[in-house]
């Protein structure tokens, strides 16, 4: 229940806007971050939140799928079990703490899931910034990432990959695919960028077939 400053009456906020609103501050996702996700516009985001507007059961749904919760975590959060902020300040003091969960490395460490995620983003066609932000992450998150310099935990792997619109289970299929099709890609270009002259003209024919 909150005041309408702008009317003088008494909102009452449905257990779903309560619900959404503290997935995505768990998530340290700002309103325009989450707006982006989900294809609204801020202003739809805020009225669901504030309880101005019906959120239906397939609705939550989908904020609970892209936020990454389980039906668990959702029990928890609608409990009081799992602590949540309801303050949006909380977000830019979790980002500046040295608990930060985004550590990174002094060394490189391309592992596998680095690579998959990267080709994974290529599938969805986004750049590193794009997706960064996509993701609710800062804007170079992602290229860290998949350079190697930030530790990836299993929920921070599964909440790039939803935010992307694809699934775990593709993930675990890609984690077989060697090489993947990025990687064919790039050992392409640095063959070809090691060709002289006489020697792309050969190849540019039987390339141009394909």
């Amino acid at each position: 229940m909150q005041l309408d400053a702008t009317k003088n009456k008494i909102t009452y906020v449905s257990d779903h806007a309560i619900l959404i609103k503290k997935m995505r501050l768990l998530r340290r996702l700002n309103r325009q971050q989450a707006a982006l996700l989900f294809g609204f516009t801020f202003k739809n985001l805020e009225k669901m939140e504030n309880g101005r507007s019906n959120i239906s059961v397939e609705r939550f749904q989908l904020f609970q799928e892209k936020y990454a919760f389980s039906e668990r975590e959702v029990d928890e959060l609608r409990s009081g079990k799992m602590p949540a902020p309801t303050d949006a300040h909380c977000i830019r003091k979790k980002i500046t703490t040295e608990k930060r969960e985004d550590r990174r490395f002094c060394h490189r460490k391309i592992t596998r899931e680095c690579k998959v995620l990267k080709e994974m983003r290529i599938i969805k066609n986004l750049g590193q910034h794009s997706a960064s932000r996509l993701c609710g992450l800062g804007k170079d998150t992602i290229g860290f990432i998949e350079n190697g310099r930030i530790t990836l935990s299993d929920k921070k792997i599964r909440h790039i990959v939803e935010a992307y619109g694809l699934t775990m289970e593709l993930f675990y299929q890609l984690l077989k695919v060697n090489p993947l099709r990025h990687e064919m890609v790039e050992r392409s270009h640095d063959i070809i960028n090691k060709m002289d002259e006489n020697k792309l003209r050969a190849i540019l024919p039987m390339l141009a077939q394909f």
